[in-house]
């Protein structure tokens, strides 16, 4: 690729951040990435700073730099990969989302615990706010998956919601990555009228999608009453997937059907690394979306 990706990995030093800067570091080398690795020291409380003094604040930045670099030796050492390291302090997420304009990251890595440790650190709350906030893909993990590979990316789409933007950002990571895709929906009536409805506009998504030169297939779900989170857990090892792309338009605590409606559980509870898209958050930034400017035009019949 002619210009490098950058990819920005938040560090936390426990178990599921190290498996985010192993996911990253072997997707870096596979398309020529520099890896930022970031520590967030957390707001000092009103007592903690009248009692702290100077040197043993730099004694706590000095220790975290250490434990930075040595979480980066650990994992990146004898790979042929470009990565700083910094320490920054302030509030986690806020720190993350302005790093990564900082550097112009092209993806941000993060672990993640289970939900029951939902108020700690990138766990819950932190990366809640920085997939909503951020204006790239931001790639979670819960565990260490049995294989690191981006190749086969697993779509789940609402069809009875617009498409273009989903369809037009999986072509652009897609063609990022060099994946494959895999166009998955879900009907949950048992309906011959509407089953023939969603295979024909699922056809329709596939043929645009590999007139752009994307390797596309389709899978249609029927009369499945699991959860969506098993669903898609189920459906991405029957297909071979790596990775789950999923589109967060709407408030990730709305509670609607499928993407929208369980963005929050499919993160909190993949058994596969997810990549999450917020593209509103470039129109309210001002941030031009030139991923649609350039693909709409052949998959713009998507949406009738």
């Amino acid at each position: 690729m002619s210009v490098s990706k950058i990819f920005l990995v938040p560090i936390d030093f426990r178990p599921e951040s190290e498996i985010a800067l192993e996911y990253a570091a072997f997707i870096a080398n596979r398309v020529g990435a520099t890896l930022h690795l970031i520590y967030i020291l957390e707001e000092e409380s009103p007592l903690l700073k009248l009692v702290l003094k100077d040197d043993q604040r730099d004694m706590i930045i000095r220790g975290a730099a250490d434990k930075l670099d040595d979480a980066a030796g650990k994992v990146l050492t004898g790979k042929n990969i470009s990565f700083t390291t910094k320490i920054k302090q302030g509030k986690v997420y806020e720190m993350i989302i302005d790093t990564a304009v900082e550097v112009k990251a092209d993806f941000i890595f993060m672990g993640r615990t289970d939900s029951s440790d939902m108020m700690k650190n990138f766990a819950g709350t932190n990366t809640m706010h920085i997939i909503r906030g951020a204006d790239v893909p931001v790639i979670t993990l819960r565990k260490k998956p049995e294989y690191f590979g981006c190749t086969h990316i697993i779509l789940p789409l609402d069809l009875t919601k617009q498409t273009i933007r989903k369809a037009t950002n999986a072509v652009a990571v897609a063609r990022m990555l060099d994946a494959r895709l895999t166009i998955l929906s879900v009907l949950r009536e048992d309906s011959k009228g509407k089953e023939i409805k969603y295979i024909s506009k699922l056809d329709e998504i596939r043929t645009n999608i590999k007139s752009l030169d994307i390797d596309c297939d389709i899978k249609l779900i029927k009369n499945s009453t699991d959860a969506p989170n098993i669903i898609l857990n189920d459906a991405i090892r029957e297909l071979e997937g790596n990775l789950v792309m999923i589109m967060t338009q709407q408030e990730l605590h709305i509670t609607e059907y499928f993407v929208g409606s369980v963005a929050q559980d499919i993160i909190n509870l993949s058994d596969f690394p997810v990549m999450s898209i917020n593209p509103l958050v470039r129109e309210e930034k001002g941030i031009p979306d030139p991923i649609e400017e350039v693909f709409i035009n052949p998959i713009q019949m998507l949406d009738h």
